[in-house]
């Protein structure tokens, strides 16, 4: 069974892609060429640094990381509740503070 080559992939080729082939998957080939400053922003928030002895950023490292960042995947919880929304506190009565 052949792959054309306008039917995308659901991961990149290799653990370690190209900075292009990052580019295409995180922020669709139209805005590709932003990339290069989009990931030194994401970088000093954590994002995966190029390993230099593999020529690329562990892919596995990226999706778990823009997982976070967007509260999906296992990292669903992650996000803190807002006001109003369920929780495992929601049904604690919320202590009444003494008017001075």
């Amino acid at each position: 069974m052949s792959t054309s080559r306008s039917q995308e992939r659901a991961e990149p080729t290799c653990l370690y892609p190209t900075e292009d082939e990052i580019a295409r998957f995180v922020v669709g080939p139209g805005r590709a060429k932003t990339w290069p400053s989009l990931a030194t922003v994401l970088e000093r928030g954590g994002f995966p640094k190029v390993d230099v002895m593999m020529g690329g950023r562990y892919w596995p490292a990226v999706k778990a990381f823009l997982d976070r960042r967007h509260h999906v995947g296992e990292h669903a919880s992650a996000r803190p509740l807002r006001r109003g929304e369920e929780g495992t506190d929601a049904q604690r009565p919320r202590p009444v503070r003494a008017r001075s």
